[in-house]
């Protein structure tokens, strides 16, 4: 309106003094005065008042194109303008007030001054005629115009009378709810800055329930900034505006101190500028929850002390929960399990059934069924024991408990037992072998010393009974010495000293002791191999003990070959380690006797039966010998070809060997 007012002033003294020629006084002066009127309306408070400034319209179109002291065009020229002025007028009233007699008083004032201003352009032969051009009448336009603005509005009025009464409606739901919810209930409304961001949260207003749980009048309430009268209510320094605007969420929990209360707030936003928030007191739940929760934790305490796993399983056979310990061989997954049946989880499919029978017999006669069953898991084989037992007409509780090293222990338990047994026939065995072994010797070496007491032998016969007397007396000797290292391995007395060992002395210091005791009466032959030939060539290691064993190796070789050749030595195998062999053309060893010929005591029955054997302790003494140095004693054998008993060595300071440098 001030607008309108200050373009009409600047026009009425532009006109009048510098286009004289359009000065048109009172018509300006009109126009003037209508938006005076119009502007202090408004001003008054007055708005729909301000409105009928259109009706100046035909008064102002009157005098600035029809009137006699008008300056314009003549009425022929003007008559579009005038149906211009009405149809402005027209949409100023559809945008600004609805369809009334108002409207429809304007509406019949410009058509008659349009009649009115065709009847003075003397155009009423052009466009009252029937046959006519519509289209370019200005009656038609502004008609055309009226009725789309009618329209227009009527539909808008329509729309904005639905949305008012939606609005209503929510209105009154919000004062039914107010009246009706239990529940302490607060209605907010919400300032907004130009951006649309919250920058003021008021109470407007709140419900009996919640003046009665907070003591807090409703008087004092109203007009309340939020944050304020909450944080006074609630007498804590929650940041209420962080779960109104900066965070907001349309359901929180919250704890008042001050009332010890747990509460539930739903927020509920009908537009942007209000709200309801309800407050629902869940402190009994949680009381509730808490009890159960410590029930369970004391439960789950009880089970955790239990080392099983828990199942609760249907009558189907579907898993429906786990309490799984996380043993360290078995790898479950609660997500995994649950849902499953028993079929699916990797049981065997009679394992399964059998299962699947023992849940029905406990949920049907209410009993304990056991059942026990092997996993496969992280390449070990677990044992399990399972109890089921009746939890309701249609589950199962099963209790599953690791039972593999009390199998373990049992099952080492017997394999003891049987060792024990064995090894107590064993012994036995072994003394009364001893007992022959030695007594054989013995009356061997007690017969030639008597023979030797004869008169008349020659020196021929002479050396041949002190021969074998020495024969036989070393082979005593070597029984006795086994024995003694037996006893000493199985007390743990055995000690290793270690020191430089000269080794192609020590292998010829044992074919000098071995030489002259191979049998005569057999095509046999000692050879001795050493891959490096120096004077010293060794490396640290307990020579004693390696020499012991090359010792018993080569007289179980001479024991039971009966020709061919006997060859013992070392061969080099890096910079690392050194191997030492003993291989003869014997008869060999059956497969079906290697994995128990190094037990202590045992003999091959073929070679017991002709009397070759011995006591059973020497290849078992060698490979006790073997392990303290820090190898392996093997063995490679083909029946009627011959064996081959080796043994690697680390090489500890060696001297004399090839080394290799990087």
């Amino acid at each position: 309106m001030a607008a309108g007012l200050v373009i009409a002033l600047a026009a009425l003294v532009y006109k009048q003094l510098f286009r004289t020629d359009l000065a048109n006084p009172v018509a300006d002066i009109i126009s003037i005065l209508a938006f005076v009127g119009a502007f202090l309306s408004v001003r008054q408070g007055k708005s729909d008042l301000s409105i009928n400034i259109v009706f100046f319209i035909p008064l102002i179109s009157y005098f600035s194109y029809l009137a006699d002291f008008s300056n314009s065009n003549p009425p022929a020229e003007t008559l579009f303008t005038a149906m211009w002025w009405f149809i402005a007028g027209v949409s100023f009233l559809a945008l600004f007030s609805a369809v009334n007699f108002r409207f429809i008083l304007f509406m019949a004032s410009g058509l008659v001054y349009m009649v009115f201003h065709i009847i003075e352009a003397d155009l009423s032969d052009r466009f009252f005629a029937l046959s006519q051009n519509f289209s370019n009448n200005p009656l038609t336009g502004l008609i055309i115009v009226f009725i789309a603005a009618t329209l227009i509005r009527v539909s808008f009025d329509k729309r904005f009378s639905a949305l008012r009464e939606e609005q209503l409606s929510i209105q009154r739901q919000i004062n039914e709810t107010f009246q009706t919810v239990k529940q302490p209930l607060v209605q907010i409304n919400a300032a907004r800055d130009h951006a649309g961001n919250i920058t003021l949260l008021q109470i407007e207003k709140i419900n009996h329930a919640f003046e009665s749980q907070f003591k807090m009048p409703f008087q004092e309430a109203k007009n309340q900034e939020l944050n304020y009268l909450f944080g006074l209510i609630f007498k804590n320094s929650f940041n209420w505006n962080d779960l109104f605007i900066l965070n907001p969420r349309q359901q929180s929990e919250i704890y008042s101190p001050y009332h010890d209360k747990w509460f539930n707030l739903h927020i509920f936003w009908f537009n942007q500028f209000s709200c309801v928030c309800i407050f629902y007191d869940v402190s009994q739940e949680k009381k509730e929850i808490k009890a159960l929760k410590e029930t369970k934790d004391r439960y789950m305490a009880l089970i955790e002390a239990i080392p099983d796993i828990f199942f609760v399983i249907d009558r189907e056979g579907t898993y429906e929960d786990l309490v799984f310990k996380g043993q360290s061989d078995l790898r479950l997954e609660a997500g995994e399990i649950i849902g499953s049946t028993i079929f699916d989880v990797g049981f065997p499919e009679n394992m399964s059934r059998k299962i699947f029978e023992c849940i029905h017999r406990a949920i049907d006669n209410d009993s304990i069924e056991t059942i026990e069953y092997s996993l496969e898991a992280n390449n070990t084989t677990l044992l399990f024991e399972m109890r089921l037992a009746r939890l309701n007409d249609n589950a199962v509780i099963s209790i599953a408990r690791d039972i593999t090293r009390r199998k373990k222990a049992e099952f080492e338990l017997e394999k003891a037992k049987i060792r024990a047994e064995e090894a107590v026939a064993l012994k036995s065995r072994f003394l009364a072998n001893l007992s022959h072994d030695i007594r054989t010797p013995m009356n061997i070496i007690i017969g030639l010393t008597k023979l030797l007491a004869e008169p008349g032998l020659s020196d021929f016969e002479k050396e041949d009974f002190i021969h074998e007397i020495s024969v036989h007396g070393y082979q005593l000797l070597s029984m006795i010495d086994n024995t003694i290292y037996l006893s000493k391995i199985e007390t743990n007395t055995l000690e290793i000293s270690t020191s430089f060992c000269n080794i192609n002395q020590l292998l010829r210091d044992l074919f000098n002791q071995f030489y002259p005791l191979m049998p005569d009466n057999r095509d046999l032959q000692l050879k001795m191999s050493a891959a490096i030939q120096a004077d010293e060539v060794g490396f640290e290691t307990d020579q004693v003990l390696l020499k012991q064993t090359l010792h018993l190796l080569l007289e179980n070789a001479i024991k039971f070959t009966n020709e061919g050749m006997i060859r013992f030595g070392y061969n080099n195998k890096g910079s690392s380690s050194v191997e030492f062999f003993v291989e003869d053309t014997g008869p060999g060893i059956p497969e079906s006797e290697r994995e128990n010929i190094f037990l202590r005591f045992y003999v091959i029955d073929k070679d017991r039966t002709s009397q070759k054997a011995g006591a059973g302790i020497g290849l078992s003494v060698a490979q006790h010998f073997v392990a303290l140095m820090g190898g392996t004693l093997n063995l490679n054998s083909e029946i009627n070809k011959g064996s081959r008993f080796w043994f690697e060595l680390p090489l500890v300071n060696p001297k004399g060997f090839m080394r290799i440098l990087s």
